[in-house]
């Protein structure tokens, strides 16, 4: 075991690097935190290769101004590597108070469906004032719709003919890709750039006891900044034998989300504009998601889900989830759990898109419905929900035929008034 502390360079990111590249056998490298309390700034992602156990010993580490990058990722992937070879062995664990901070003028943020902007307001009345992008007359008027304010998002880079003027996989907090025997345990994240750990092609893994302090929007040179695809924890195509447990805060975006898109249209590994790391050439890649355990969330969304599972032209299955209490307490998310999509946005949902999901011990909140099943679900289980509103439903499903050998037990729906 070697410590940051013992070792010198001209930044903070240096000292990282060369710990990490003198590590013993045992690979692990322990950061603690800074003696006059400081946290550690990162103006780049640390890059962790294979046999790689970084311990987070009570500090903050933070990401400069001139940040557009990871807190961490695997050393494996990056700008440009079309097809990133399997690493192993690779850990992050925080002991005691450990906070993972974006950074105060962040350069980007949202995924890359959204465009930058600065300034890139929050609230109604500084949109109509600031957001040139809306179309007069709605400024005028006051009358926004809901793609003025989630089309863009802040980033310091906007404008910059230099640079991409969208957010992508460098937004990201913590990304693992193509990677064996991994965790990521005992953390907090705030105020991320987009969303907080994200995992492609990732087997035999933990992500547990991590929680998020984000709400979409963030106070920027006296003005609330929106803040798009906040979302938690994203296991990506090709993930499987992993659990996720002990989840709790708040987030922008879904707090986890189970996301295998499996479009026939090729984006190369490492490309920019994508939040994807790796390639999707799908006749190269394992494009589903199955094996998943998720335990013990108590969180909710700003905007969207606490789980969503979402499979487009691939699948999904043996998935658990077992034990969901929405923290949410004014309904402006949607709901708590989505089950697949509609076919118009991100591909066809197969009927056998979602197959052997059992979720069950769940008390959901949202404006929408408690669980939405906007695809098709097969040979599954839904038990023990209750659910703590009558203006929305319990269950809702959108499409003919939409369960095939799917058991409901256990729902009970009631006002929010009785939720004492």
């Amino acid at each position: 075991m070697i410590y940051t502390k013992d070792f010198i360079g001209e930044n903070d990111n240096v000292r990282i690097e060369n710990a990490i590249k003198g590590r013993g056998r045992d690979g692990q490298v322990v950061i603690e935190a800074k003696a006059n309390g400081e946290p550690w700034m990162l103006d780049r992602a640390i890059l962790l290769p294979s046999n790689t156990t970084v311990i987070l010993r009570n500090c903050r580490i933070k990401l400069s101004d001139l940040c557009r990058d990871n807190f961490f990722r695997t050393a494996n992937c990056g700008l440009g590597i079309e097809d990133p070879e399997r690493v192993t062995d690779i850990h992050i664990i925080g002991e005691g108070n450990v906070i993972l901070e974006g950074a105060d003028h962040p350069r980007a943020t949202g995924d890359s469906s959204k465009s930058l902007a600065n300034p890139c307001p929050f609230l109604d009345e500084d949109l109509c004032k600031y957001g040139d992008w809306i179309p007069e007359e709605r400024r005028l008027s006051g009358k926004l719709d809901f793609w003025d304010r989630h089309n863009h998002s802040f980033g310091t880079d906007a404008g910059d003919e230099s640079q991409s003027q969208y957010g992508d996989w460098r937004g990201i907090g913590i990304l693992f890709a193509n990677v064996d025997r991994f965790s990521v345990e005992n953390l907090t994240i705030v105020r991320s750039h987009g969303w907080g750990i994200s995992v492609e092609a990732g087997t035999n893994g933990i992500i547990s006891r991590i929680t998020f302090d984000s709400c979409m929007s963030g106070e920027i040179d006296g003005i609330l900044q929106n803040m798009e695809n906040q979302d938690g924890i994203d296991l990506r195509n090709g993930c499987n034998n992993i659990t996720i447990s002990d989840i709790s805060g708040n987030t922008g975006d879904d707090v986890i989300a189970l996301t295998a898109i499996a479009k026939p249209c090729y984006c190369p590994g490492g490309a920019l504009k994508s939040t994807h790391v790796m390639h999707s050439d799908w006749k190269r890649r394992d494009p589903t998601i199955h094996d998943i355990i998720i335990k013990n969330v108590r969180a909710t969304s700003h905007l969207c889900w606490v789980i969503r599972m979402l499979p487009a032209q691939t699948r999904i299955y043996n998935v658990i989830v077992n034990g969901v209490i929405d923290t949410g307490d004014d309904l402006t998310h949607s709901g708590t759990i989505l089950l697949g999509e509609r076919d118009d946005g991100y591909g066809e949902n197969y009927r056998d898109g979602l197959q052997n999901i059992i979720v069950s011990n769940v008390i959901s909140n949202g404006k929408d419905h408690g669980i939405g099943v906007l695809g098709f679900l097969k040979d599954s289980v839904i038990s023990t929900v209750s659910h703590r509103s009558s203006k929305s439903a319990a269950i809702k499903t959108v499409r003919e035929n939409a369960f095939d050998n799917v058991t409901v037990t256990g729902i009970i729906q009631t006002d929010k008034t009785d939720k004492k």
